[in-house]
């Protein structure tokens, strides 16, 4: 069985990539997919996002370069799983409160219960924000 080894960088640095590579195309719909769940995973991995946006310029004609360059990223992500942010399970939430074009009270922080589901979650942010309009 073959070992993938990590790899330091999601691009090689000076690697010129255009979108006339030449050679044999890669099936667009497995490119498409690689390259939307690569930025779909960016909202948690912000240090994928150059190499991510940088392989969808592509998505219309993929070649086999590109998706060589896709699987590398796939490679450095396998090396790097302990990046993402992953402290705790809370999620975040915030409000801003704005009179025309001036913000005069906002507030982001991190909730104090474990939702048990992303609506949970709303609820919660919706009633702190309830909480301080009231306030005010």
């Amino acid at each position: 069985m073959e070992r993938c080894k990590s790899v330091s960088t999601p691009l090689v640095h000076n690697e010129k990539i255009s979108k006339f590579e030449g050679g044999d195309m890669a099936d667009p719909t497995v490119y498409r997919s690689l390259i939307d769940s690569l930025l779909y995973l960016t909202t948690t991995r912000p240090d994928l996002m150059f190499a991510a946006s940088f392989l969808s310029r592509f998505i219309r004609a993929p070649s086999q370069v590109h998706l060589g360059v896709a699987k590398k990223m796939l490679r450095h992500i396998k090396g790097t799983v302990d990046y993402g942010s992953v402290d705790d399970i809370k999620n975040t939430s915030g409000y801003a409160f704005t009179l025309g074009p001036t913000m005069f009270s906002r507030n982001s922080k991190k909730q104090e219960v474990v939702a048990q589901s992303s609506a949970e979650a709303e609820y919660i942010a919706a009633a702190g924000a309830t909480n301080q309009a009231l306030w005010l």
